[in-house]
């Protein structure tokens, strides 16, 4: 054995040892950040959850809060959250939470029962568009630290899937103007904002469940869905929500590109405002019913990306009526016109021009089908002008009920019927449209409050034939959802009811 050379090659390993252990450990030495840039034409309007009605604020706050209750991943069924478990009496009136422990808001303070309860009375307080989600509740009963009762007006089984929604995510109480500055107790914290560009959210180290994946989520806000689509295709974003549908044929050829698609619950509507005229006559708005060429709309716009919208539930939800398939509007433009005739306006003949609100800022394609809802209308004889706002005016126009038509979607708040007939239909729920029919209040009113699901699937049959028989809406379509990202982009999870989570998400 050479004993100077074998001598000689451990002094060079344990030279290379020290050498390597000097640029692992060194001080300061840190690991790449970890960064996912998402692209969105969606453009948020507030960040605190008793205010969210919105998707695009909705996807931020999801992110940065957590609600009572969560989902099983990519699916609509229930699954515990910030409540490890709940539990009801025997007639769904009273509903008992028990509260995770340990879970710290960004700000340090430790959530408790006390901070809930603060929170769901704050949101009841500000009176903010979802606030009516929570007039279901007649008290709320702190049972100790970490456990907390809901009593009800009356029995409520779909409470829990209520619980899901951001409404109810609790606030830290030490924070302050949290529409622009949230603090609450999810994955990720938020660094900065600019108005109208982008938001940066940072990972939340100390997330009761592990920290999340990626370091930080830098959300860009592009002004359309082209420049959107260009900068996925150049690799400038990692992901993108907001993908005009007529884009998707193309991008599903990229090799550099994978897609995450979900038949969705989301519905598409032409709204009225029955509060004015000539919207409160309906065999008006029957006609423009049967005026719209939806089949086009579908299979040339879309381009099979959507199917049809026959009544206000989606085919996905429980309780829905296969027969409105049948009694449901179709392209009928000889019906239309005499409808038309018979509502006191033959050919259009002494109806002013009617302003159709839009915001295809939210939804890419919808200036287009608004377009031809337009030259639909026009076809028998009803002029419309269409105006396109950005998000934020759109939304305060709709919810002060300055218009006459608006197009716009329904993102579940919970997933059952109850949360598209009250909010939508009901004189007692969101009532956008001024929309008000005894029978539907009475219905939808015994449908929430009987635990028996036959007999509720028989309430929302018979819902159903009487909304689409007083047509207050000229009902569209469900778009599928689709969100588009580089190859390397793992974890993604697309829910039913549009949930966005980034916790899981990582670069390979």
């Amino acid at each position: 054995m050479n004993f100077p050379r074998t001598i000689a090659i451990i002094v060079i390993l344990i030279a290379a040892i020290i050498i390597a252990s000097i640029f692992v450990f060194r001080p300061g030495l840190q690991q790449p950040e970890k960064i996912i840039v998402v692209g969105t034409t969606h453009n948020p309007k507030t960040l605190d959850p008793a205010m969210v009605y919105d998707i695009a604020s909705a996807i931020v706050v999801q992110n940065i809060y957590d609600s009572l209750v969560g989902y099983k991943p990519g699916t609509a069924e229930l699954a515990p959250k910030l409540a490890e478990k709940w539990e009801a009496n025997e007639n769904s009136t009273i509903w008992t939470f028990y509260i995770r422990k340990g879970v710290k808001f960004h700000d340090g303070t430790e959530l408790t029962a006390d901070i809930v309860k603060y929170s769901i009375e704050r949101a009841q307080k500000l009176q903010g568009p979802p606030s009516f989600l929570l007039d279901v509740i007649d008290s709320i009963e702190i049972v100790d630290k970490y456990t907390i009762r809901f009593i009800l007006k009356y029995p409520f089984t779909p409470f829990p899937s209520l619980a899901a929604f951001t409404i109810f995510a609790p606030v830290s109480p030490t924070a302050e103007n949290l529409e622009e500055k949230p603090v609450g107790t999810g994955p990720f914290r938020l660094e900065s904002w600019k108005k109208g560009e982008q938001l940066v959210l940072i990972a939340n180290k100390d997330y009761w469940r592990d920290p999340p994946k990626t370091d930080k989520i830098i959300i860009k806000i592009y002004p359309d869905p082209i420049t959107l689509r260009v900068a996925l295709e150049k690799g400038e974003i990692d992901l993108a929500i907001g993908i005009q549908p007529q884009d998707v044929e193309v991008l599903l050829k990229n090799p550099n590109l994978k897609i995450v698609s979900v038949e969705g619950l989301v519905i598409e509507w032409l709204g009225m405002n029955l509060r004015r005229e000539p919207f409160n006559n309906k065999l008006l708005r029957k006609a423009i019913n049967y005026a719209i060429d939806y089949d086009y709309i579908i299979n040339v716009l879309l381009r099979g990306t959507a199917a049809r919208l026959y009544g206000p539930l989606p085919p996905a939800v429980f309780g829905y009526d296969q027969e409105v398939e049948k009694y449901g509007y179709r392209y009928n433009p000889d019906m239309a016109k005499q409808l038309l005739a018979e509502a006191g306006y033959p050919e259009g003949k002494g109806l002013r021009e009617l302003e159709l609100i839009i915001s295809s800022s939210e939804r890419a394609e919808r200036k287009e089908v608004a377009t031809v809802i337009q030259r639909n209308l026009k076809e028998i004889g009803i002029d419309v002008k269409i105006v396109d706002l950005e998000w934020p005016s759109f939304l305060e126009r709709l919810f002060n009920h300055d218009f006459d038509m608006y197009m716009v979607d329904w993102f579940p708040d919970y997933v059952d019927p109850d949360d598209w007939i009250v909010p939508l239909f009901a004189s007692y729920g969101l009532n956008l449209d001024g929309y008000n029919n005894t029978l539907v209040d009475e219905l939808a009113l015994k449908a929430r409050q009987t635990n028996d699901p036959q007999l509720r699937i028989e309430l929302y049959k018979q819902l159903q034939r009487v909304i689409v028989e007083d047509a207050p809406w000229a009902f569209l379509y469900v778009p599928k959802m689709y969100v588009f990202m580089q190859k390397n982009v793992e974890g993604f999870i697309l829910y039913p009811a549009y949930y966005i989570d980034f916790y899981p998400v990582y670069k390979a």
